[in-house]
Parts: structure tokens; C-alpha cells; sequence
């Protein structure tokens, strides 16, 4: 009979310490990307505000800081030719829009005890924003146009913007397996904006015209979002 207790006594004793690895401890370093599509749809997304990748760095087990970026560059092209039957026939033009934003986060986060699965959190991040675009078209009506023209072309730059924001989240890390979770993130913040000039080149007939304008502005933002829904991650 106190063979049996021992020996149940140790193995509660062994459940209760495997169950207390299922956390980050002091130390530790978790890395996360977000999940969208549902269950039969499932794909890895960037993280809403958080980035392509989100690190975060345990000082201690109820303390950790994070690291987010986001590098996001879009390229859309349209192409035009000339009318068979017509002089252009057999010559071709596109038009081009590029854009790419840059976006890195800063923060802190304060876990609470939870469960032993469960860790819930409140955190506070630093944001800052980078962007820009180019436009061109080359032997079309213009841009974003699959209309051949000849002999007219045209590159606008910008306006690209900066920005900066402070933003409060609440959350949680639900620990599925042994230092691999499934996280959701709130949160309420705001963010500053200012946009940069525009320059607009056109060249019609072999005559070119450059026209640059003054800056677009700036605009505040205030805003409550989910970042993301659902994360995936795991300690390391």
C-alpha cells in the first residue's frame, strides 16, 4: 500500500512538472505567425499591426518583450498592344503600379498566472511606418490603362508617408502542446500620419513635363481592431 502511494504521489508530482513546461520560462524566446481561412481553409497570414513575424523575448516567466515587422510590396502590371489592322500593330506598351510598406512594433506584455495552459496578458506597443509608391505607364491611355496610345508615357512618385502610433492590447496564449500555443490579441490604439510630395513626369510626342507637388498632408487615427484572431507560435 505505500508502494501504491509513492508511487501515485510521484506520478502527480511528474504531471504537475510536465504541466508547468508547457509555459515559457525566464529566458525563453516565442516566435508566431496568424491564421485565417477557418478550419478547412487554413492559411498563414501577417499579423494585422503586428507584423510577418512576431518575437518575444520572456525576462521573466510573467514578463516578456516583443518585436514585430511587416514588410508588405505590391506590383500589379497591364499590358497593352496595338489594333491588328491598325499602324501599332505588332507594338506594345504596360502600365505599372508599385507600392511597398514597411511597418515594426516595439512592446511590452504582462502575463498573469492563468491556468496551466492558459496565459493571459496585457501589453502596450510602440509602432512605426514607412511607405511608398511608383507609378508608370509607357506607351498606353495612362495609368492603370490597357489602352495602347504611341508615343506617350508617364512615372508618378509617391506621395509615401511615415507614421507613428501607440497602441494597448489585452490577449491570450492557449498552450496545446508542450511550448506550442494558439494566441488572440486585441487592441486600442492610435497612430499619426504624414504623407510626402508627389513628382508626376509625362512625356507626350518627345515633350516632357514635370510637375512635383507639395506634401498630401497628415491625418490621426484612432481605432479598437483584433489583431489577427488567432496566432499560432511556439517557445524556444
Amino acid at each position: 500500500m505505500k508502494k501504491l502511494l509513492l508511487s501515485f504521489g510521484v506520478a502527480i508530482l511528474g504531471l504537475a512538472a510536465q504541466a508547468q513546461d508547457f509555459k515559457p520560462a525566464k529566458g525563453d524566446v516565442t516566435t508566431e505567425f496568424g491564421l485565417t481561412g477557418g478550419i478547412n481553409n487554413t492559411n498563414f497570414n501577417l499579423n494585422n499591426g503586428a507584423g510577418l513575424l512576431r518575437f518575444r523575448y520572456f525576462q521573466k516567466a510573467d514578463l516578456a518583450f516583443r518585436l514585430g515587422f511587416n514588410v508588405e510590396s505590391t506590383s500589379d502590371t497591364k499590358n497593352a498592344y496595338g489594333i491588328v489592322g491598325s499602324p501599332n500593330e505588332g507594338k506594345d506598351g504596360s502600365s505599372t503600379n508599385r507600392g511597398t510598406n514597411f511597418l515594426i512594433n516595439l512592446g511590452v506584455e504582462k502575463h498573469f498566472t492563468g491556468t496551466d495552459r492558459l496565459s493571459p496578458y496585457v501589453g502596450a506597443d510602440i509602432l512605426f511606418g514607412t511607405g511608398s509608391q511608383k507609378n508608370t505607364y509607357d506607351n498606353t491611355a495612362g495609368y492603370g490603362s490597357s489602352v495602347y496610345v504611341d508615343n506617350q508615357s508617364g512615372e508618378t512618385k509617391g506621395p509615401g508617408y511615415t507614421s507613428f502610433g501607440l497602441r494597448g492590447v489585452i490577449g491570450a496564449d492557449y498552450y496545446i502542446a508542450k511550448r506550442l500555443f494558439l494566441g488572440v490579441e486585441a487592441g486600442l490604439g492610435f497612430d499619426y500620419a504624414t504623407a510626402g510630395k508627389r513628382t508626376e513626369t509625362t512625356t507626350v510626342a518627345g515633350t516632357t513635363t514635370t510637375v512635383k507637388s507639395k506634401s498630401t498632408g497628415n491625418g490621426f487615427d484612432l481605432e479598437a481592431n483584433v489583431i489577427t484572431g488567432v496566432r499560432i507560435g511556439f517557445a524556444f
